[in-house]
């Protein structure tokens, strides 16, 4: 969320004027910044070059304001900051190497290149870039439809035909003789990355029925005979596509053919997802449907009168889950004695009948709609953790018998299909081009949002993960307004949104461009020698959900990393790998610049002492090209928290959808200045107190008046070393103001470091830090 409430803003400057009063900067509708209030006088001060507050309360209600200010002067407070921020801001820049790294950027600026992002350039080019992989998917299903189509055609249906195929329920099943059931030959499955790591078969599909559909019905044998011709058509598609996912037929007789094969069975995964649909629905009471079946029929009259609407077939049709009893007198009037449907068995016979009607335009006159669906749940992946890996859209096309004798029949025999990871649709719009806050969303024609870094499907219960109500029916300003949540860190943005439509689609794109180093990029360049040698330190990793080159296409590629598949490319070992040549130049100019880092570190871990005080557990940088650099002080099983920058802590490392939290904290801060956050060791959902603290801050690059952020460094610490170094500096006094008369460990008197959300850093009370400053005493 880009919007809301900043309670307090840092200011860089190490010597900031005091202003008479805090300067608080509120959304309107916000409640969560906290105002000192009188009789509690107050003293607060800047902590230099970080983003925190030193805040002071004088707690003795019968105390005067005067009297309070007369005891600790605002020039002891302000000394306790300044000398809490000089000692942090000297141990945060010797770790973290701050300093050095804005040098070695500084250096090359005279080669750097700054370029203004052209954002309607920007979204065109996504949007060509997505058309061309959807058209691809259409012309596959194309093909399907053709091949269906014309297997019908020259098939003659067989009441006494005898045929074996692979049904998806019985394959690989034996009986207690050791031999294959029928239907249930053997099935070579094999695991495939492409497929979520699913047993498959990718050269041949199998067929799924319903429990209550007889497998060896007449109609049933010879669609799935006629069918088998498409097996050819799944595998050139896939060939031709290797981006292709699912392919599938499903028959108007009631089989669903799969490419690729896949064996399922009604395993534990299976059950819960069908309890998960199921467990909370219920009877509540019977729909009184006259109503509205009188309005229906009215409204269906007038247009045929006016000769309106779509001109071709019309109909109403109501499908219940049982008979009403309500309908006949409406049916007396407007539709008797047309056929109605009154028990269940006539459900299958009666509907297909009115679709073969409905469909006899489509058939005369050749029209094969391209449908498109909403965004939907991948229920394969429904144990996963990542939410944005089970959105899927589909699109599909119906399949028409095209032999004389039926034509005028309009005889539908099916639908063909292949599913669109929309998570791979979201590739073409490379994180590295939008910015540190940009970001780019997909639209249906209906409004609802089918793609967006603030879409969240799912919710947790207990230990599991369950879709959202109406999670594919989301409109843009539900994921794009202010969060009230209190709980919430956040920037302050001002961003550009950039529309347009995907051709021969019912979607459309947007881009969002942040103002400021929002709309630029950093171009730099290196030579492959000297870059490919900084590519192999053991320190250094990259966003392994970005394409720097495809490998997930090739089965030879798909074992690989990001890392190992840009060093094949640039030392030619493999010329088939295809990768982003801008992205791969400019990480590598960042692996050379980055690269001192690695023996700065190294060095001062040398010189770290046993027996010396824990200062840091590890450093760490990025940058804008998704490079990940870090190093620890400390042994691996001393690290206060082992999860940060792992893929367990997706706010900590690069994703598809977002930079990580401590470089766009820090990217919103001017360079140099230090961005503070609190961390729970064991997760974000611990109920215990944080135990870590990271800081961070940015490094900009500055060509021709414009500036970028090339990259983020930082540090991780224990909290207890920030306390420590805080309580120590609130010990002194000005030498004019004599003996310090009261510190921050008195008992009337409470201090705290605030963030610049107004989130507690430091307090007294161990319960209290990652808690926000609020209007109410915290209790105790």
């Amino acid at each position: 969320m880009v919007c809301g409430c900043s309670a307090l803003l840092s200011l860089p400057n190490p010597r900031p004027t005091m202003p008479a009063t805090p300067n608080f900067h509120a959304n309107l509708s916000s409640t969560s910044c906290w105002i000192p209030r009188q009789p509690m006088p107050v003293a607060w001060a800047f902590v230099q070059k970080t983003s925190a507050l030193l805040w002071l309360l004088l707690l003795g209600t019968s105390l005067s304001p005067t009297w309070g200010q007369a005891k600790i002067p605002l020039e002891t407070v302000k000394l306790w900051a300044d000398t809490f921020g000089g000692d942090l801001y000297s141990t945060l820049t010797k770790y973290s190497g701050s300093l050095l790294l804005q040098k070695k950027y500084k250096d090359v600026e005279s080669s750097l290149k700054i370029e203004e992002v052209d954002g309607l350039e920007l979204v065109r080019k996504f949007s060509e870039d997505m058309e061309n992989m959807l058209r691809r998917k259409v012309e596959a299903v194309q093909n399907l439809v053709e091949a269906a189509e014309e297997a019908d055609l020259n098939h003659e249906f067989n009441e006494s035909l005898v045929f074996d195929y692979y049904n998806s329920v019985l394959i690989n099943e034996r009986d207690e003789k050791g031999n294959f059931v029928e239907l249930g030959a053997e099935f070579l499955l094999e695991s495939n990355a492409h497929f979520s790591n699913l047993p498959v078969n990718t050269s041949i599909s199998s067929v799924q029925l319903p429990t209550n559909v007889y497998n060896k019905d007449p109609d049933i044998l010879n669609g799935v005979y006629m069918s088998e011709a498409l097996n050819a058509v799944f595998v050139e598609n896939f060939q031709r596509d290797p981006t292709l996912t699912w392919q599938y037929f499903g028959s108007a007789t009631g089989f669903f053919r799969i490419y690729p094969g896949i064996l399922v069975q009604a395993d534990r995964d299976n059950r819960e997802h069908f309890k998960l649909l199921v467990e909370e629905l219920m009877v509540k009471g019977v729909g009184v449907v006259d109503q509205a079946l009188r309005e229906a029929f009215q409204i269906l009259k007038q247009f045929q009168e006016a000769k309106q609407g779509s001109l071709c077939n019309q109909a109403v049709m109501l499908i219940s889950d049982g008979a009403v009893e309500d309908y006949e007198p409406v049916f007396e009037k407007y539709n008797w004695p047309d056929c109605k449907i009154s028990t269940l068995a006539d459900t299958q016979e009666n509907v297909m009948e009115y679709l073969h009607v409905l469909s006899r335009p489509m058939v005369i006159n050749h029209d094969h709609d391209i449908i498109w669906t909403e965004a939907y749940m991948d229920s394969k992946l429904l144990s996963s953790q990542a939410q944005s890996l089970m959105l899927l859209t589909t699109v599909a096309m119906p399949v028409f018998s095209k032999k004389n004798e039926t034509r005028s029949h309009g005889i539908l025999l099916g639908v063909v299909g292949s599913d669109v990871a929309l998570r791979e649709l979201m590739k073409l719009a490379p994180r590295y081009k939008l910015g540190v806050h940009g970001y780019a969303f997909l639209n249906t024609n209906n409004g609802y949002i089918l793609s967006h870094p603030d879409l969240r499907p799912l919710y947790r219960e207990g230990k599991k993960l369950k879709p959202k109500p109406n999670y594919n029916s989301v409109d843009l300003s539900e994921v794009e307004w202010e969060d009230q949540a209190e709980s919430k860190r956040v920037l302050f943005l001002t961003n550009d949104y950039f529309f347009t439509d995907i051709s021969d689609t019912p979607f459309s794109l947007g881009v969002v461009l942040s103002r400021g180093h929002g709309e630029y990029i950093l171009l730099g360049n290196t030579s492959v020698e000297e870059g490919l040698h900084d590519l192999l330190h053991p320190d250094l990793a990259l966003a392994s959900d970005w394409i720097y080159c495809i490998t997930d296409i090739d089965p030879d590629h798909r074992k690989l990393s990001q890392l190992e598949a840009v060093i094949r490319f640039l030392t030619r070992e493999d010329p088939d790998l295809e990768c982003d040549e801008e992205l791969v130049r400019e990480v590598l100019f960042d692996a050379v610049v980055t690269a001192p880092m690695e023996a700065y570190w190294t060095a001062l871990a040398l010189n770290i002492s046993e027996e010396s005080e824990q200062v840091v557990d590890m450093a760490f940088l990025g940058t804008r090209a998704g490079l990940l650099r870090s190093s620890l002080f400390v042994g691996s099983e001393k690290v206060s928290d082992r999860k940060f920058l792992t893929p367990e802590d997706e706010a900590s490392v690069f994703t598809l959808d977002s930079f990580p939290l401590w470089y766009r904290q820090a990217s919103e801060h001017p360079a140099g200045s230090f961005v503070f956050n609190l961390r729970w060791a064991e997760g974000p959902e611990s109920t215990g107190a944080p135990t870590v603290v990271t800081a961070s801050t940015a490094v900009a690059v500055t060509v021709d008046k414009k500036t970028a952020i090339a990259a983020a460094v930082g540090v991780q610490m224990k909290l207890e070393f920030l306390q420590r170094k805080f309580w120590a500096a609130t010990r002194q006094c000005s030498t004019v103001d004599g003996p310090c008369t009261q510190s921050c460990e008195d008992s009337d008197l409470d201090c705290f470091v605030i963030d610049n959300n107004g989130f507690i850093l430091i307090s007294k009370r161990s319960h209290e830090p990652g808690i926000k400053l609020r209007k109410k005493p915290i209790p105790t």
